[in-house]
């Protein structure tokens, strides 16, 4: 591995970033793609994280932005997403550890799912709950943020 083929790896993430956000993994596999060689595309990534040129933690939040509302995920599927996007496992778990519970957000996806709790939503807690489950948060989570949002009816 050369300073030469490290630099040209260098370029080429460059010009496939552009103005966009992309995690230390994607552009490691990129380069890789690309016909460099393992250790040029670490070393081409190691240099574009240590100048800012990328940021796992920005991609992260571009990644988590459409992730609230309706389409909110427990912590778990969270962590699998940021992991699947190339982010480093240890911003991963970091940005993860610092989410709301997922109790408080769970009760966020029912609010978004069904508005405000009405009269008569008691006798739907196994829609709810499905719902919940589909969106990776366990049975115990699910009913205890289902309690909570009838509590504020």
């Amino acid at each position: 591995m050369s300073d030469k083929e490290i630099k040209e790896a260098i370029s080429l993430a460059i010009r496939h970033i552009g103005t966009g956000v992309y995690s230390s993994g994607k552009i490691f596999i990129y380069l890789c793609n690309k016909g460099c060689d393992e250790s040029v595309s670490s070393a081409a990534v190691k240099e574009l994280v240590n100048t800012g040129y990328i940021d796992d933690r920005r991609a992260a939040r571009k990644v988590l932005a459409v992730r609230s509302g309706k389409k909110q995920e427990s912590r778990n599927y969270m962590l699998q997403r940021l992991l699947e996007a190339g982010i480093d496992s240890d911003i991963s778990e970091d940005i993860v550890a610092g989410l709301d519970s997922d109790v408080d957000t769970c009760k966020s996806l029912y609010e978004a799912s069904f508005g405000a709790p009405e009269e008569g939503y008691s006798d739907r807690e196994e829609e709810f709950i499905k719902l919940a489950q589909l969106r990776g948060y366990g049975l115990e989570t699910s009913r205890k943020a289902f309690r909570l949002y009838l509590d504020s009816i």
